[in-house]
Parts: structure tokens; sequence; C-alpha cells
């Protein structure tokens, strides 16, 4: 059995696929295999897909209609041969030795996820930014620092999955849908027995103008009420919902009334779907505004968001963003 997979989705990157490919194909670990899916790129991204298949036998290419990333993830995950599963995306780049690391890492522990480190870098060069797990160290879901951890650090690509979280659960990533990875991380969770973080950087994600959650598209915010009403729903039928009650409040308020509230007030403070996170938020945990979880691992950049958003400001909130006030 191949020991990694790494399954790279692919969309329209002809410019950027080349070197994220290589990235992986430089690693010093030799017993893993790479999953391209062309998820109906309309540039000469397939084209580039198969010539790479061509020439490396542990690469595989899978051409399908476009299902967005979660799609295109979980054909991926379903062709996967691997032990252990790697997400990158095909604009991003992985550095050398991760996957040495990673499997070692989690065989030593037994983990079924490892959680690493990540730069934030410009596409015209440079870092901006260096984002690392919460603590190092090997933990288990019961402590809440891990739902903690995945509500605050929701992507795929800075973890090492044990495949058989997948195979077990049958967890898959929604289709066409922002927010995806938090709908997924915070479910696959509750199946982890294990999960070490480490503060090695091992991923640079590239901060492109035309990737997705860089255009403008603020209706599309309404995911996120599809995905927290999944999660909620999830956890409820697995009788888990009350026992992880403030995990999952903080989780709404950080990615709801935080986040997403000031990516829409920033663009139309009286835009209707800024009542609907309030109302949400309100009906599903009613002490929100004084739950002291969520006061206390909120960031103080995030406590002011909150603090105009619970009140419904969201006029300042626009204005705040616009003076630069909340970067």
């Amino acid at each position: 059995m191949t020991k990694i997979s790494v399954i790279i989705p692919v969309y329209n990157v002809e410019k950027y696929l080349s070197k994220c490919i290589e990235s992986v194909l430089e690693q010093d670990f030799s017993d893993y295999e790479i999953i391209l899916i062309d998820d109906g790129s309309t540039d000469t991204s397939g084209k580039l897909c198969d010539e790479y298949a061509e020439n490396y036998s542990a690469i595989k290419v899978i051409h399908q209609q476009n299902k967005g990333l979660g799609g295109a993830r979980n054909t991926g995950i379903e062709a996967a041969e691997g032990q252990y599963l790697l997400f990158v995306d095909s604009d991003d780049y992985i550095r050398d030795n991760i996957m040495t690391f990673l499997y070692d890492t989690a065989v030593c522990n037994d983990s079924d996820i490892v959680a690493f480190g990540m730069d934030y870098v410009y596409e015209s060069g440079g870092k901006f930014a260096t984002r690392r797990p919460i603590s190092n160290g090997t933990k288990d879901i019961y402590s809440g620092d891990i739902l903690h951890y995945f509500s605050t650090d929701s992507y795929a690509w800075n973890k090492f999955f044990k495949y058989d979280l997948f195979r077990k659960s049958g967890i898959k990533y929604p289709e066409h849908m922002w927010y995806e990875d938090l709908c997924v991380n915070q479910k696959i969770a509750l199946f982890a027995e294990k999960v070490t973080l480490t503060d090695r950087v091992f991923y640079e994600y590239l901060q492109r103008d035309n990737s997705i959650m860089h255009i403008k598209n603020t209706d599309k915010n309404s995911d996120m009420l599809t995905v927290v009403s999944d999660i909620l729903d999830f956890y409820r039928k697995k009788g888990a919902l009350d026992k992880y009650y403030n995990e999952l409040c903080f989780m709404t308020v950080m990615h709801m009334m935080v986040l997403c509230t000031l990516r829409v007030a920033a663009d139309n403070p009286r835009h209707p779907l800024l009542k609907q996170f309030y109302d949400f938020t309100y009906k599903n945990f009613p002490d929100f505004k004084k739950n002291e979880y969520v006061r206390k691992h909120l960031t103080r950049r995030h406590k002011v968001i909150f603090a105009f958003s619970k009140h419904r400001m969201y006029g300042m909130l626009k204005l705040l963003d616009k003076l630069n006030k909340l970067r």
C-alpha cells in the first residue's frame, strides 16, 4: 500500500501548476502518489497534467466536469491508495522534506491528523504572514483544544490526514460551496483520536488577486449559513452538541459574527445576510454575547469586530475597514 497520496485539485492554473507539482516531485520521500484532478479546466492545465503523468509513474490524472474544489477533493479521496492524505492547492507549493517529517510524526505518535504551519506569500514575491498551530504536541479530541484549533485554522492543506478517517466516517466535501474546509474539519475531528500539532512551517499559500476567495462576491458568504448549520446538525445527530457547546459557539461566532459579518458589512452594511448571521447565532447559542469561552479565545482584533457585530453596528465596521483599522 502506498504511504502517502498527494491530492491536487486543478482548475485553470496553467501559470502556477508546474511549480506546485515540482515541489512534490522534489521531496526526499519516495513512497507516494500524486493525484491530479482536472476539474473542467478551460485553459491548458489539463494538458499539462497529462504531460506530467506521461513522464512520472507516480502521477495519475483524472479529468472531470467542474464540481468545484470540494468535489475535486472528493474525487481524489476516492481514487487514493495511500495510508495518509495530503491536500495541496494547485497554485500553492510545499517545502522540502515535508512528507518525510509528516509521515514519521504520524507513525511515531499514532496520529490521525498532523497539523503544521504555513506562510502567506504574495504572487509578486515575499512573505507577509506566517500562521502556526496554537501549540505543539499530540492531543486528543476530548480536550476541546482540537475543535478550537480547527475553528481558527480551518484549511485542508496544512493538515496530514490518515485515510481511514474519510473511509470510516464517509465524510465528503460539499460541492460548489465556499468554506468547505471548515465543514469537513469540524466533522472529521470527532473521528480523530489523536491530533499532533507542530509549529514547523511547510506550506506556501499563494495570495493572488484572481483566486476564488479574493473575488468579490458578497452573496457567497451565505454558504457559511449552510456550512455551520450542517456542522451543528452533524454534532446533534452524534449526540455531541452539548458536550462541545462552547467550542461550537466559538466556531459560529468566529466565522459568522466576525469573519463573514466583516466581509459583508465592508461591502454593504445593510445587506440582509447580516441579520441572518445574527439571528442564526442567537437561535443556536442564546448566550453567545456573554459566553466566557468565546471572550477568552477571540483575538484582540476579533474582539473589536465582535463588539460592533453583536450590537449590529455594521456601518462602523464598514468605516473601520475602509480606514484599514481592522487589519
